[in-house]
């Protein structure tokens, strides 16, 4: 707990934390307040399955527009242009009344995540002193998981007061979470443009210098193709097993970020002492496998209200080592990475997390297309996420010195 104070202390980091906790907020504000609108005025089957898939997609064929903006211009001013416009498309989804409009909004808010997602995630090495980096990726596992747990409580409850204005409030608090990222200073122009052209090889020639780089982006993708999967399957189960109304769906959200936090807290506390024992990159992977079969378990919830509460306490047992694998992860990434190829390797992964999480999120298609069963289904996919990580562990995992930049 130490080390968060020191870095609270430090002002670049603060406004980033801040920036975090509001975006990140607003955002699980509407992806949990979007299934319900979805499901009312179109159905919970195969339109709500295509609404979430075009979330994902655009940001697939928009990685090299981000990494190349996020070089030139920094990330501070392209990360606060996107959240403002962000918001304001939040704001109109109310008002699509025409499901291809809609399907394009959404699309937008996607597109728009390829250049917020990058540029906060690149911000977060640069902010962060040397030596600390495990301490800030818990704590700013634990922005999100304030926004994971609180924004699903408060859509599920916004929604009751009417669309229009539920979505305008996400709207404000996603445009509020723009201003910190003010307060972060502009870093000069980069290269011209013949240098941007150069990426794509940049990126490959560093997975081909660095083999837990590659190791680090595989255990990225088994985990987000799981998790592409994970609300659709709430939401069904919500439905299905548990037998109730569609906004009681947010509770089984909002106890997976609870348990994110308890899960904040510890990595905060034991962080030091874990990474005594292990490499960073072995710890990820480690907590990847244990959260998997936390997922896995959720095919043991009875029928009825009793299997929502056995559901609940599953996610929140979830949510620890969610959260220490994802804080290890980014720490493994920024021992071995400067801040400026941090944001280059993040703008060429991410699509391919996109990809991951539009497989898992399509891949629903096969219940909702009666093909395969709720429960056949879920198994495959909590095993997708824990299987292939086995392997990963074996890659060498020896660290180089971390990368030195000033705050």
């Amino acid at each position: 707990m130490h080390d968060w104070k020191t870095l609270l202390a430090v002002p670049r980091f603060r406004a980033l934390w801040l920036a975090l906790v509001g975006a990140d907020l607003g955002s699980w504000c509407v992806l949990a307040a979007l299934p319900i609108l979805v499901a009312e005025r179109y159905g919970a089957g195969g339109a709500l399955v295509l609404s979430l898939t075009w979330r994902i997609l655009p940001k697939i064929v928009l990685a090299p527009v981000s990494g190349a903006l996020l070089r030139r211009f920094g990330a501070p001013r392209v990360t606060c242009i996107a959240l403002v416009a962000e918001a304001g498309l939040t704001a109109w989804l109310p008002w699509c009344d025409d499901f291809v409009l809609l399907q394009v909004v959404i699309a937008g808010i996607g597109a728009l995540d390829v250049f917020t997602v990058p540029g906060l995630l690149s911000l977060r090495g640069d902010v962060t002193p040397a030596g600390l980096e495990m301490a800030s990726n818990s704590l700013c596992s634990m922005a999100d998981r304030i926004g994971k747990t609180a924004g699903p409580a408060l859509g599920g409850l916004a929604v009751t007061l009417g669309f229009v204005p539920a979505f305008l409030g996400f709207a404000i608090v996603i445009a509020v979470a723009a201003i910190p990222v003010l307060a972060l200073p502009r870093p000069a122009l980069d290269a011209p443009a013949s240098h941007v052209t150069r990426l794509p090889g940049e990126f490959l020639r560093m997975l081909r210098n660095d083999r837990v780089l590659v190791g680090l982006l595989g255990g990225a993708v088994c985990y987000l193709v799981m998790f592409g999967g994970l609300r659709p399957f709430l939401f069904w189960a919500n439905r299905e097993w548990f037998g109730a109304a569609d906004t009681a769906w947010t509770g089984l959200m909002a106890a997976q970020g609870a348990g994110a936090v308890i899960g904040a807290l510890a990595a905060g506390t034991f962080n030091r002492s874990l990474l005594r024992r292990v490499s960073a990159y072995t710890l990820s992977m480690i907590a990847a496998i244990l959260e998997g079969l936390f997922h896995l378990a959720l095919l043991l919830c009875p029928a009825g209200a009793a299997g929502a509460w056995v559901a609940m306490g599953i996610l929140a047992m979830t949510g620890i080592p969610e959260v220490i694998s994802t804080a290890a992860w980014f720490t493994a990434v920024q021992q071995r990475l400067s801040p400026e190829r941090q944001g280059l390797y993040f703008a060429f992964t991410s699509p391919m997390w996109d990809c991951a999480y539009a497989i898992g999120v399509t891949s629903a298609g096969l219940h909702a297309g009666g093909m395969l069963s709720l429960g056949p289904w879920w198994a495959i996919l909590s095993l997708t996420a824990t299987l292939p990580v086995l392997p990963l562990l074996l890659l060498d995992t020896r660290r180089p010195e971390p990368p030195v930049h000033a705050v």
